[in-house]
């Protein structure tokens, strides 16, 4: 068993004690009875460059202890501050160390944010999960579902008002991308052994659907890998060890907006 598929298997677990405290009946009709408008994340990482997706996450299988510690409510309001176009906030605790706690506290710290749930998503009760405790936009992996079960969270999705990203490593992933996906990410980690490659952003670009938002994920470590990126034509960044392993996650992120804003040319 590879890391993704320990980390999918663990997650079901979870999903089923989940479902004994919280019925999935229950979950879903709370779910549709939500008021709270969303806050278009594709819209944002457009119209506010460099469209940056500002993670916050304590740890990974890969690194280890990033900043374990972490306030996420200090880490919100500074990723509010220092202009990121969106957040995403990692709920899931065995191998990352988050929670859907901190989710909730993000959503009061930064109201008026778009906010990703950063989540291994297998089962449509989590994407119900998703629309009450705040999120604009929840993640869906190629590389845990199959091509039916994609468009089916995807459809459930955007039912709940939702928006999609849509992760692929691949070009055999990327097939099953739902033509109505809000937005496609390229993950540059592979997630069976989660070493990364930030060359498989530019390898798969060209085949990525025309008029969809296009995002770069994951080792984009320094401001200079933005401006190579958007050069290619990438709409936006998620990036989150180069920000969590600052002593100010802001403060990195305000950097980067800056180096790359003055070097898009």
């Amino acid at each position: 068993m590879n890391i993704l598929e320990e980390i999918a298997a663990t997650k079901r677990r979870e999903v089923e004690a989940m479902k004994l405290i919280v019925p999935e009946k229950t979950m879903k009709v709370e779910a549709y009875t939500v008021l709270r408008s969303i806050i278009s994340m594709k819209s944002s990482i457009l119209n506010k460059k460099p469209g940056i997706i500002a993670e916050h996450k304590r740890r990974s299988p890969s690194k280890g202890e990033i900043h374990p510690m972490s306030d996420v409510a200090k880490v919100a309001a500074g990723y509010v501050a220092n202009g990121a176009s969106a957040m995403s906030v990692l709920t899931d605790t065995p191998y990352f160390g988050g929670s859907v706690s901190d989710f909730m506290v993000a959503r009061q710290t930064a109201p008026r944010l778009p906010l990703l749930r950063k989540e291994f998503i297998v089962d449509e009760y989590q994407i119900f999960q998703s629309r009450l405790i705040g999120a604009d936009a929840v993640l869906l992996i190629s590389s845990i579902l199959d091509a039916d079960t994609l468009r089916r969270f995807n459809d459930t999705a955007h039912m709940l008002g939702l928006e999609t990203l849509v992760e692929v490593h691949s070009l055999h992933e990327l097939s099953s991308l739902p033509e109505d996906a809000d937005m496609v990410g390229v993950n540059n980690r592979d997630l069976t052994s989660f070493s990364t490659d930030i060359s498989n952003s530019r390898l798969l670009f060209d085949s990525l659907p025309a008029g969809m938002v296009k995002i770069a994920e994951s080792g984009i470590l320094k401001a200079e890998d933005i401006v190579g990126l958007q050069k290619i034509g990438f709409d936006g960044f998620l990036i989150g060890e180069a920000f969590m392993s600052a002593p100010d996650p802001g403060e990195r992120l305000a950097e980067f907006i800056d180096y790359a804003n003055s070097n898009k040319n």
